[in-house]
């Protein structure tokens, strides 16, 4: 019988080519978006899953409070000492506990130097937590002996070639050497954090002055502990007891200004965005936003099928009826109609297989990510791809099986083409209504994405970010900085240059304690403000607004205790106005001086963040950063000259340097790429919608043949048929429009919430949802309707 029923349901797609191509083409699109979408959603679930204990690991977070109680700064490291107190504080809860710090640098190896940005060291327990594949020594032996390292593979190609690497002695920043002990593979793409080399971590002991040392750096917050549980721990027991630890160790108040708290390995990239992550996260909102894309472009392809199989009701009515007359059942016209839509689904999906390995190049290109398709080593991708189709056929062709079984074959006979009851059409045009709906709402989200990331690209951030230059200062480097920018001053093309501690499109990280005098009184500070360490020509250097006093004068000693604030310092220490703050005492890390300027405020971070308060001190033992003011006007050679300059006085330390515009850019590619990724989807949704009301355009037109034929008779024109058919679904689009308008705004309004920084949502985009919505329509619509208008009546009023 399912042989039969399989035969049957083939002839019938072969009968009519151009529904099932339609179908097929639908269903395709729909198929191959949920694929690559599920491609995409399984990457980012599968973030550091491929640690043995991934499950079982955790790591520990430090969050700072300010004086009123809100968060200050929430931190993804904590310092040394919490790695070496808290195993023995909580034994009995944590197994293993184990700390890495990360840096960058040189390495040289013979003639060849390289510049590493995941240099970390880090104590031997870490092994055990993570999970390294071994390929040569002994990775924890490794990291309990002085002055050994031990690399990846990817790194041991990159330095020794076909080399033995073990053994061979290695240069890190001009400072110690390095002895391969170890190497390991290189850990895939889908990590919240890479190691490609490892030192023993009594070197970090050394850096600090010695193991006391370390373990008296309370405020020294690099260190990311990872830890994992024993059999009887939990989270719970340990966060429990996290306040008497911090008493412990810090101080009875110690729980008023610092928090300790634990995350799970495998929610880092979808679930954290800290101050100071090591990687760049996404976010697990856009895994619930791209999963209900794919949902609801299912439903959409779904929604095709059942319109245009209703819409082929009328010329199929004369078949169930005759198969009724020849004595088959409504159960047996059921399972034929689903087996129709099985066999049609799994046509659909060969194609959808075949598209995505097609597209899937480009697509992996476009989001950067590792994405691997393959049925022949993917058991569980072919079983989930054979349930999809399955639920699919039978969901797509469950109403239209229904429907078309529930024809009475003495009505068929007597020409009434199928019978269609009045509450089937109702279902069909709340189809539309629905599918119309969620292109409008789609449509929507789309304008809104694209206008808050012109605005956040576009938004004045209050300095000039164009053509600066973003300079690393070495160690060699730093010793001689004011001779080398002199230096670089006298290089064709640079305007002006500046140091800083930080550079805007980073983050302020660094604080102290603050007092400052109101009403003559010297009072603590209610909130953080952040430091930023600057040279005089910072400011000038990146066309800040000075709102009053002055800058920091090029004589250091003369400003050494003196600082310059923001407005929004201002406002949170009292003051009325910048004019009030200046010659005001203040005391920020434990120096007293006195406010000499006040700066307008400006947007250092990301616009998704706040601005805070900012104070800039004038301290030249912690400038990182130079940034190049160049013209333009010949910036190959500019830069030329400026790496020319950088060799001479840091021969051992290649250079590094970037733009300020492609920092900004990096900040917010991650938001550029989903909304297009958003546009792109919802732009194949829409194409479905299409299809849906192609549908129910082509069953009216079949079912209001002889009314158009009749009306052409009696003298009506093609515009006045036109008009006539497409109220009914023009209506239909503007119901739709009415639901999704407030749907649309609220859904936007929430995503809107997480920027600091955001446009208003105008009418703008409902108005373009509106519009291309209409047009979509009405150019779908017709589509059928002209044919009908064009045609012959006579012909068709001889077929009825």
């Amino acid at each position: 019988m399912l042989k039969n029923y399989f035969k049957v349901a083939l002839r019938s797609l072969m009968k009519q080519k151009g529904f099932t191509a339609i179908n097929v083409l639908g269903l395709s699109v729909g198929l191959t978006c949920c694929i690559l979408i599920g491609l995409y959603i399984n990457e980012e679930m599968s973030y550091d899953t491929f640690h043995d204990r991934a499950e079982e690991t955790y790591r520990f977070t430090r969050e700072f409070m300010s004086q009123d109680g809100t968060t200050s700064l929430h931190l993804s490291r904590v310092a040394p000492p919490f790695g070496h107190y808290l195993k023995d504080y909580y034994e009995g809860d944590i197994e293993t506990i184990g700390r890495f710090i990360t840096t960058s640098g040189t390495v040289q190896y013979g003639d060849k130097l390289f510049v590493e940005p995941n240099f970390g060291f880090a104590d031997p327990e870490i092994v055990d937590i993570l999970t390294f594949e071994t390929l040569q020594g002994n990775l924890k032996e490794a990291l309990s002996k002085p002055g050994s390292v031990v690399i990846s593979d990817r790194l041991a190609e990159k330095y020794f070639g076909a080399e033995d690497p073990m053994g061979k002695t290695i240069n890190f920043s001009n400072q110690i050497d390095l002895m391969v002990q170890g190497v390991y593979k290189s850990w895939p793409d889908n990590s919240s954090f890479q190691l490609d080399m490892m030192g023993d971590f009594t070197l970090v002991e050394q850096f600090y002055g010695g193991r006391q040392n370390l373990l008296n750096a309370w405020g020294s917050n690099n260190f990311t502990t990872l830890f994992t549980l024993t059999s009887t721990g939990s989270v719970e027991g340990i966060l429990e007891r996290s306040e008497d630890f911090l008493i412990a160790h810090l101080g009875e108040n110690a729980p008023t200004w610092t928090r300790l708290h634990v995350q799970k390995l495998t929610d880092i990239h979808l679930r954290s965005n800290l101050s100071d992550e090591l990687g760049q996260n996404s976010d697990i909102t856009y895994v619930y936003i791209f999963t209900s894309i794919a949902g609801l472009i299912l439903l959409i392809a779904c929604i095709n099928y059942m319109n245009l199989s209703t819409a082929r009701s009328a010329r199929r009515a004369k078949e169930v009826g005759m198969r009724k007359v020849f004595g088959a059942g409504k159960l047996n016209l059921v399972y034929q109609f689903l087996m129709e839509s099985v066999v049609l689904t799994l046509i659909a999906v060969v194609f959808s297989v075949g598209i995505t390995a097609l597209v899937l190049p480009f697509f992996r290109d476009f989001t950067g990510l590792n994405l691997a398709f393959s049925l022949t080593q993917n058991l569980e991708l072919i079983i989930l791809i054979a349930g999809a189709s399955l639920l699919v056929g039978v969901l797509a062709g469950s109403y239209p099986a229904f429907f078309l079984s529930a024809f009475k074959p003495l009505e068929v006979m007597r020409g009434s083409k199928g019978s269609s009851p009045a509450k089937s059409g109702l279902l069909r045009k709340v189809l539309v209504v629905v599918q119309f709906a969620i292109s409008a709402i789609l449509i929507i989200s789309t304008v809104v994405v694209f206008q808050q990331l012109s605005y956040m690209q576009n938004k004045n951030l209050g300095y000039d970010k164009e053509q600066m230059m973003v300079l690393s200062v070495s160690n060699e480097l730093a010793a001689n900085l004011t001779t080398f920018k002199n230096e670089v001053l006298n290089v064709s093309g640079v305007r002006s240059v500046g140091a800083s501690s930080r550079v805007p499109s980073g983050q302020l990280l660094d604080s102290q304690g603050a007092q400052a005098e109101v009403n003559g009184e010297m009072l603590p500070t209610q909130v953080v403000i952040k430091q930023l360490q600057v040279d005089h020509d910072f400011i000038p250097n990146y066309q800040m607004e000075m709102l009053a006093g002055r800058n920091f004068t090029e004589d250091f000693t003369r400003d050494s205790a003196h600082v310059i604030l923001n407005e929004k310092a201002v406002r949170i220490i009292g003051w009325k106005s910048p004019e009030e703050a200046i010659g005001k005492r203040m005391v920020y890390g434990g120096i007293a001086g006195q406010v000499i300027g006040v700066v307008k405020d400006f947007h250092f971070e990301s616009l998704q963040s706040e601005i805070v308060p900012v104070i800039f001190q004038n301290n030249r033992n912690r400038l990182r950063f130079l940034s190049i003011k160049i013209d333009g006007q010949n910036l190959r050679n500019t830069v030329a000259q400026i790496e020319e300059s950088y060799a001479a006085f840091s021969p051992v330390s290649p250079i590094n340097y970037n733009f300020l515009n492609e920092r900004f850019d990096n900040l917010y590619r991650s938001e550029s790429q989903r909304s297009e990724l958003f546009t792109i989807f919802s732009a194949l949704a829409i194409f479905l919608a299409c299809l849906g009301l192609f549908g129910l355009a082509s069953f009216t037109v079949a079912q209001r043949g002889k009314e158009i034929s009749i009306r052409k008779v009696l003298g009506a024109s093609v515009k006045q048929i036109v008009s006539t058919l497409s109220k009914e679904f023009i209506w239909l689009v503007g119901i739709a429009l009415l639901l999704a308008a407030p749907a649309g705004w609220y859904f936007m309004s929430d995503w809107l919430g997480g920027y600091a920084y955001r446009v208003n949502m105008g009418a703008l985009p409902f108005l373009v949802a509106g519009g291309v919505a209409l047009l979509i329509a009405f150019v779908t619509i017709s589509m059928q309707t002209f044919k009908a208008a064009f045609a012959n009546p006579a012909t068709r009023l001889r077929e009825d």
